[in-house]
């Protein structure tokens, strides 16, 4: 009886190790994979740039601060079974459409000239169109953006 305990503790530890495991590589998705794209010497990472864990049918959003007289780059990425990532921006304050990701075939990148400092909310979910429903229903996987923004030449 005591064995039992032990071995039911240890594989509720070696559970839980698993789950933050995955988690903390969520947290930096967007540093590695394809997100981490090289944008040009000239180009920085924003810290706004996140990542977070998502299944099929969620929405994440982002309000970011995008600063004015600066080019972005956005790159949008997910675990393999995810893809494509369907993304929107918006406008904070209107709400206008700035860009829909499905009219470019889910552009994995987009580039923004902006010209005030401005909020922007980024809407972004998962497709998972090649995988198997039955394998995806109950599954979570990554979902990652990166910006890089440089000055804007005058």
């Amino acid at each position: 009886m005591k064995k039992l305990s032990y071995i039911v503790i240890a594989a509720l530890l070696t559970a839980f190790s698993i789950l933050d495991g995955l988690s903390q590589n969520c947290k930096k998705f967007h540093l590695y994979g394809t997100c981490m794209q090289y944008s040009g010497p000239s180009y920085k990472m924003d810290m706004q740039s996140r990542s977070n864990i998502i299944g099929i049918g969620d929405k994440l959003t982002y309000n970011v601060v995008f600063y004015g007289e600066r080019d972005y780059k956005l790159y949008f990425c997910a675990s393999e079974l995810f893809n494509p990532v369907h993304y929107i921006l918006t406008d904070g304050g209107t709400g206008e459409l700035i860009y829909d990701s499905q009219k470019d075939d889910y552009a994995e990148m987009i580039e923004l000239s902006i010209d005030n400092t401005r909020k922007i909310m980024i809407e972004i979910s998962v497709l998972a169109h090649k995988a198997d429903p039955q394998v995806t229903d109950n599954y979570f996987g990554c979902v990652g953006f990166l910006m890089d923004w440089k000055p804007m030449k005058k």
